[in-house]
């Protein structure tokens, strides 16, 4: 399974950000497990993107399809961001139906965040898809007034939640930021009882700046380099990416240390 959470940054004006981030692991019951798939999508010319959780092939599969087709629209970009949901959920509700049954754990959630328009600020909209082979149910979300959780799903959720519970109840300096929902996270899936979710986190994300679309952020833990749950390598390492260590700090991905004028991020502390 998956563990997903979707978040809001919130600064004195207003949203100023939001991210989803899921673990990298795809596993097979007790048979085995694989750490390397892509959880987290982004749109290129539309500030929106994409995690999932639930039937992790079928969900690759459609979402990689969807985005596609919806690329390929004329003038898509001009669009709202509902109505890009809207097309999404039709298309994946028509191809999950044609799945097959037997290949399948017969659900799925794909929640999808971003700007209401590319050209609008602070305006951010949040959206749950939850799919069986019989029915959809589209879902808005509301955004919290202070940086945190909009959305926590899959089998890692119990995890999160409680170490999210223990963080905002302790003489916390991060809490109610950005950074103490990832630390919550990144807690959950290395230190999680569900041997289904972890350890790798990939996380997208959108920002306040008008005229910007969804990017793929890179992550550097235990010294390694990954995006979207994959191993990158030094000669091929974006720095045109947003980077984050462990600790949520801004990364170079070449030294694979905390950027050189970066915030230093309080790490948390029981």
């Amino acid at each position: 399974m998956t563990l997903l959470v979707a978040w809001t940054g919130i600064d004195s004006r207003s949203p100023a950000s939001v991210y989803i981030a899921t673990d990298s692991r795809v596993s097979w019951g007790d048979q085995d497990h694989f750490d390397q798939s892509n959880k987290t999508f982004a749109l290129r010319q539309f500030p929106a993107i994409l995690g999932y959780c639930g039937d992790s092939l079928a969900s690759q599969m459609l979402i990689s399809q969807a985005i596609a087709v919806i690329e390929a629209i004329p003038d898509y970009t001009g669009k709202k961001l509902e109505n890009l949901v809207d097309i999404f959920v039709r298309l994946i509700v028509r191809n999950y139906k044609q799945y097959p049954v037997k290949l399948s754990t017969g659900s799925l959630t794909v929640v999808m965040c971003g700007k209401t328009t590319i050209e609008s600020a602070g305006i951010f909209e949040c959206y749950r898809i939850d799919s069986t082979f019989k029915e959809t149910k589209k879902t808005k979300l509301l955004l919290p007034e202070k940086s945190g959780p909009i959305v926590v799903a899959g089998s890692g959720k119990i995890d999160f939640e409680k170490i999210y519970k223990t963080h905002q109840a302790s003489e916390n300096p991060n809490k109610s930021t950005s950074r103490d929902v990832f630390h919550a996270f990144y807690q959950s899936i290395i230190q999680g009882s569900d041997p289904k979710v972890g350890p790798i986190p990939q996380i997208v994300s959108v920002i306040r700046k008008p005229n910007t679309g969804g990017a793929h952020c890179g992550v550097v833990v235990e010294d390694q380099r990954y995006i979207s749950g994959q191993l990158v390598d030094k000669d091929i390492a974006p720095e045109g990416l947003q980077w984050f260590n462990d600790n949520f700090e801004i990364t170079n991905p070449h030294t694979k240390r905390r950027e050189h004028g970066a915030q230093v991020q309080p790490p948390f502390r029981c």
